[in-house]
């Protein structure tokens, strides 16, 4: 499944896509520029990771849930301070293809 256009992607930035009729996912690029992709989920509430204003990023180049401060690292989801309890983002698998961004494989079941 196409997610997006890699172009849409850019540092400290997100792109929102939808999985289906019910979800959805994000994704960031990691220190590398690598894509990175997670169910738009926060561990802690079961939020939208992204809620209000849509912005994730700390100037520490933390991802930050905007309901509670819960942070995460880009490359990995891993918590890495606030009510998260060390519990991670969901890890979506996706591949690029000629300038475009796929699911790899089917949403993991949560």
């Amino acid at each position: 499944m196409k997610l997006f256009d890699r172009a849409e992607l850019q540092p400290l930035g997100s792109v929102r896509f939808r999985l289906g009729e019910m979800r959805e996912g994000f994704a960031v690029l990691d220190e590398a520029g690598s894509v990175r992709a997670y169910l738009n989920v926060c561990p802690h509430r079961l939020q939208p990771v992204d809620v209000g204003d849509g912005r994730l990023w700390l100037k520490t180049g933390e991802i930050e849930c905007q309901a509670h401060g819960a942070r995460f690292h880009p490359a990995t989801g891993a918590c890495t301070g606030g009510p998260c309890d060390g519990r991670t983002l969901t890890p979506l698998r996706v591949e690029e293809r000629d300038r475009e961004v796929w699911l790899a494989e089917p949403e993991p079941a949560t």
